[in-house]
């Protein structure tokens, strides 16, 4: 019995060992380490390190990690400009509307979504005719355009800057839902203003100019320097005869697009680095991203092409024209 005692208490001694050395062993776990010297820790006492915190996108699509506009929107550096810029490329999930709202209001915040000065697009008219189009050419198209641009001027006269502004809001949500229709249309077209300025194209329209996709947005390229004589004084008949019947939206005719030499200087002046410098809208900034917009056009530039040609108003709630999408079709 001697023996079997000894052999037992030494069992329960090995026991409490084990039970010892596993408790000193949680202790330790437990227990703060000690800083490393030189540390940021060991030289706030302690202190713990700020964590920078991110608000994690909620969506259908989210992955859960924070936008661009997000990780920059706390930074006192970012400019208003630059605040658009970041939120035109990468909007906040939610629905279309959402992001469409989300870009205007970054737009206006940074000063850029201001009331179109119409008279400077129809000087700038002017001047192109000018010194492109005879004297018959322009008597007759100033002559439609002097039967409704007072309409026009005495109708923005009695509207307020509010309102102007939302007109303006209304042809910018114009441009972005072309976004998708552009982009998904497979036939040459393009979306000007009502004094001609080009603000959106696709692709195909660009390729059949020849001229780079990059130069149809934000009023750099006005419709009528894209068009032979002829077809310029014809579309503005049209567009006379329809202007002021809000029951007729589209004309179905044939024009010959053709690229003015005032055109092709300014894609030369831009291939040497010498191009003039705009607000860049949301579809410019996609474009610049993509990198479709330096994509080179393979027509060239200056040769007559005839199309069957169509074109639809787009109108404001005061039924004045606010944009103008043409399809265009060449003919064989």
């Amino acid at each position: 019995f001697t023996a079997l005692t000894e052999f037992l208490d030494s069992l329960q001694r090995g026991m409490r060992s084990v039970e010892r050395a596993e408790s000193d062993a949680a202790s330790s776990a437990e227990a703060p380490r000690a800083p490393m010297v030189g540390s940021p820790r060991a030289e706030s006492a302690g202190a713990a390190l700020p964590v920078p915190q991110f608000q994690r996108t909620q969506g259908p699509d989210s992955d859960g990690l924070p936008t661009i506009t997000q990780l920059m929107g706390g930074g006192s550096g970012v400019t208003q400009t630059e605040r658009f810029v970041l939120t035109a490329a990468d909007p906040n999930d939610g629905t279309s509307e959402d992001k469409l709202r989300q870009i205007i209001n970054a737009k206006y915040e940074a000063g850029i979504l201001k009331p179109y000065n119409y008279v400077s697009g129809y000087a700038r008219m002017q001047r192109f005719m000018e010194t492109n189009l005879s004297r018959a050419s322009i008597v007759r198209i100033l002559g439609v355009v002097n039967t409704f641009r007072p309409t026009f001027r005495s109708v923005a006269a009695a509207l307020t800057d509010i309102d102007l502004l939302l007109v303006e809001e209304g042809f910018e949500r114009l441009l972005l839902d072309y976004d998708n229709v552009f982009n998904s249309f497979g036939v040459p077209a393009c979306l000007w203003r009502r004094t001609g300025e080009i603000y959106k194209a696709n692709r195909e329209f660009a390729d059949l100019v020849g001229v780079p996709l990059s130069f149809f947005h934000e009023g750099r390229v006005c419709i009528y320097e894209i068009m032979s004589e002829a077809s310029t004084v014809n579309y503005w008949d049209k567009y006379g005869e329809i202007a002021f019947d809000a029951s007729q939206k589209a004309v179905l005719t044939t024009c010959v697009l053709q690229t003015s030499a005032t055109v092709r200087s300014l894609v030369q002046r831009a291939a040497k680095g010498l191009g003039d410098a705009r607000p860049m809208s949301s579809s410019s900034i996609a474009l610049k991203i993509s990198g479709v917009a330096d994509q080179p056009s393979p027509s060239q530039p200056g040769r007559p092409v005839r199309c069957c040609f169509s074109f639809t108003l787009r109108r404001d709630k005061y039924k004045i024209p606010i944009a103008i999408i043409g399809n265009f079709i060449p003919i064989a």
